[in-house]
């Protein structure tokens, strides 16, 4: 099955690890596909997938018309352990300089091209390449991968082991959360699986 995926894809880059080869270092921080949390730079992100991803300004509201700002990079058609997957980078950056950049940004003429994936209160806005050069030093805050075909529970529970939680969040959706792997799994059953990592608190 892998296979065929792959021979329908023109992959940009392969890496030989998988998702629950995750280690926790000395100083409490996590490295998963080679990306340590908080000290990784996007620059040298882009090195080890060997491409540049798309970055983009991610807004997500909540029902209070509360809204939260992150700056994201996507690299899509890798091959992580044999998969085609799609890897989404967050910037650690402040609320405030990322205000700033949603302010700068010509929303009107600048409206959100790609579906929300996770949410529909989530949308994304281009940004230009002077706000990706002035922020290639910065560090991954959180990683979150989507492998193209789903492990299936039994696989995830072999290779992750049993997690502290797991948690129905509608008829949809479970979250299973690995507190000690900083990783919260999301497991859908009308859309790809997406794994999220981030520091351990």
């Amino acid at each position: 099955m892998m296979i065929t995926v792959i021979g329908h894809h023109e992959p940009t880059t392969q890496l030989d690890t998988m998702p629950w080869e995750v280690d926790q270092l000395d100083n409490n921080s996590l490295r998963v596909f080679g990306i340590t949390l908080g000290k990784t730079s996007i620059q040298e992100a882009n090195q080890i997938f060997a491409s540049f991803g798309k970055t983009q300004l991610q807004v997500t509201t909540d029902i209070n018309k509360h809204q939260t700002f992150q700056l994201v990079t996507n690299y899509e058609d890798l091959i992580i352990g044999g998969l085609i997957a799609e890897i989404k980078l967050t910037y650690l950056t402040n609320q405030k300089e990322l205000k700033a950049i949603f302010r700068s940004l010509e929303v009107s003429s600048n409206k959100p091209k790609d579906e929300p994936k996770l949410k529909s209160d989530i949308q994304f806005y281009s940004v230009n390449k002077k706000i990706e050069i002035n922020h290639l030093s910065a560090p991954v805050s959180q990683i979150t991968y989507t492998p193209s075909i789903d492990y299936g529970q039994e696989e995830l529970r072999q290779n992750f082991g049993l997690a502290a939680e797991e948690i129905k969040l509608s008829d949809d959706e479970l979250l299973w959360i690995y507190p000690e792997m900083g990783l919260k799994i999301h497991i859908h059953r009308t859309q790809p699986d997406h794994f999220v990592y981030a520091p351990l608190k």
